[in-house]
């Protein structure tokens, strides 16, 4: 997938997010959710080829 295909396709989902969604929490819980991010795949169901690490 191109740039701007991923930006055609997921790019209005990112705007609501930033616009809509997360203004809703205080900036101390998304601080909170931030740092508890570990930035590995164990949570998610994906094929061996689409996995970060």
């Amino acid at each position: 997938m191109t740039t701007a295909q991923f930006v055609a396709v997921f790019g209005p989902y990112a705007d609501r997010l930033d616009r809509d969604i997360l203004p809703a929490f205080p900036a101390a819980v998304l601080e909170q959710a931030a740092a508890s991010v570990t930035d590995t795949d164990e949570e998610v169901p994906v094929r061996p080829e689409e996995m970060t690490v």
